[in-house]
């Protein structure tokens, strides 16, 4: 998957444009273009260029920064810390609202809980996340002047881009709705009626028999959405200037930086691929029909 990913990354980034046109200026001569061409090592053909990338990528060498002339590896892991800070805050607050209100939605339906539920999942799929961060630095930054706008410093500055991402990128709203829908099916199953005739306690009967089998869904969504969120929080850190890999990737794609771009993305497939395999652990032990082996 890996091998497959680079190669698309490594198409694709060159679709782009050329660095060159970024670093030189317009008047620069053919020979200016050329000899900045040769340095770059965009003059050879880009069969070449692939197999010189996945021979320096074997040594686990990803390459130099065309823009800051700084290894590949040493800017993502000087990144990476700040992206998984800020999307593991806004995966904890996402999952702590939406877990008692999926719950609530799915045992209480058709009631108020139900319908604030449902109303909450819609908006947070509904408003974009720029547009939140931007609302919310006007209130709480220019207007109360109670939070800082952005940039990475103490907790104060976290607040609202976890806010941002975790009500409004979408973690919530899906894990709401997966919840409920699943809440639903299983304690409409004939081992929760059988549980309740036996006089089993309603909370013991939600929380342990049925929250644990509906959750294999929820657990799939929160697995693979955490790769999406590492590269998905570009919009949410530009906002907000997070010094995070989406801003990375979004200043390595203004310049062509063609390393970083590719870095970047092997990165967050590997994050995607390793999370997807804790998930698949993770299912052995909410179910325990499911084994791995013989």
């Amino acid at each position: 998957t890996l091998l497959l990913v680079s190669g698309l990354a490594f198409v694709l980034v060159r679709m782009t444009g050329n660095p060159i046109d970024v670093i030189l200026p317009i008047e620069a001569s053919a020979e200016m273009r050329l000899e900045m061409s040769r340095e770059l090592g965009l003059d050879r053909s880009i069969f070449v260029q692939y197999a010189l990338f996945l021979e320096d990528l074997v040594r686990g060498d990803l390459g130099t920064s065309i823009r800051t002339q700084k290894p590949v590896v040493d800017l993502l892991m000087e990144r990476l810390p700040n992206s998984l800070q800020l999307v593991g805050a806004s995966m904890l607050l996402a999952l702590l609202i939406a877990f008692p209100l999926g719950i609530l939605a799915a045992t209480k339906r058709r009631s108020f809980w139900d319908t604030a539920a449902r109303g909450i999942a819609l908006l947070g799929q509904s408003i974009p996340t720029f547009w939140a961060g931007i609302i919310l630095i006007y209130i709480f930054s220019i207007y109360f002047g109670l939070l800082p706008a952005g940039r990475k410093g103490g907790f104060a500055n976290l607040i609202l881009p976890t806010l941002t991402l975790g009500l409004f990128g979408f973690m919530l709203a899906g894990v709401v709705r997966l919840l409920r829908d699943s809440m639903i099916a299983v304690l409409d199953s004939e081992y929760i009626k059988f549980a309740r005739i036996k006089g089993i306690q309603e909370r013991s009967v939600v929380w342990k028999h049925g929250l644990k089998n509906a959750l294999i869904p929820v657990v799939t969504f929160v697995g693979f959405y955490f790769g999406i969120l590492i590269s998905g929080t570009v919009v949410v850190e530009t906002v907000f200037a997070w010094p995070g890999i989406g801003r990375l990737a979004y200043e390595a794609v203004q310049w062509r930086d063609y390393p970083v771009i590719q870095g970047v993305v092997l990165l967050v497939s590997l994050i995607t691929l390793l999370s997807n395999l804790i998930v698949d652990i993770v299912y052995a032990y909410l179910d325990p029909r499911i084994r791995y082996g013989n």
